[in-house]
């Protein structure tokens, strides 16, 4: 099977919609119900910026080298994502101070399941064909090394926070694809994380990567 990158857009279609949910059922005359808000959302909101920086800088910026434009409407969505995000954010602000902070509330509410609703078109657009073109482009070893610089400055602790927050939205061949690359990346920083191994895989899930790794030698 072939390197498969955007594994990590499960945790994002996750993590949009548990803020959807909470916002909808938020009491925007409370106070603290609105701190609540302000901080999941600071939350998602870098962690969007920093998905797309990712992308732009790694998965586009490589596409341009192998002579292809098929990220250009990727690469339109992230500037739009950026305004909307812009547009969000005044939004949640602007229910503090307004004279009917429920209606204002609502507002932000519908704005952001919009928002929502168009980011999963922008993933789907993103696995059905930024995904087979990359594939089509570039060997394993490419898309691999995509990724490599990264592992490269994150401590073993950070590698475990990351597993730990993605794995739970992702099946074993999702799980098995991340520690593979790690292990192929940072050796040794890979062993310090596998002695964690049983914070963010089941029994089960050990024997199999195990058994994974030894057919695959």
């Amino acid at each position: 099977m072939r390197v498969k990158l955007y594994r990590e857009h499960k945790y994002v279609s996750f993590a949009l919609s548990e803020l959807e949910r909470l916002i909808a059922k938020t009491d925007f005359t409370d106070t603290a119900a609105i701190a609540e808000i302000q901080s999941e959302w600071l939350r998602i909101k870098e962690m969007l910026e920093g998905h797309a920086y990712h992308e732009e800088h790694n998965f586009h910026t490589l596409l341009e080298k192998k002579g292809s434009t098929i990220h250009h409407e990727a690469h339109d969505d992230h500037e739009h994502q950026e305004e909307t995000l812009k547009k969000l954010q005044c939004l949640l602000d602007a229910v503090q101070t307004s004279p009917d902070p429920i209606e204002t509330g609502y507002q932000f509410y519908l704005a952001f399941r919009r928002f929502v609703g168009d980011n999963l078109l922008h993933l789907h657009e993103e696995e059905t064909k930024l995904l087979p073109e990359l594939q089509r482009l570039c060997t394993d070893e490419e898309l691999r090394a995509i990724e490599y610089p990264t592992y490269d400055l994150m401590t073993v602790e950070e590698m475990q926070e990351m597993v730990q927050v993605l794995f739970p939205h992702m099946n074993f061949s999702d799980k098995c694809a991340f520690l593979t690359d790690i292990k192929l990346a940072e050796p040794q920083k890979f062993l310090q994380l596998w002695e964690k191994a049983n914070y963010f895989l089941t029994a089960e899930e050990v024997s199999k990567f195990q058994h994974s790794q030894t057919v695959s030698s």
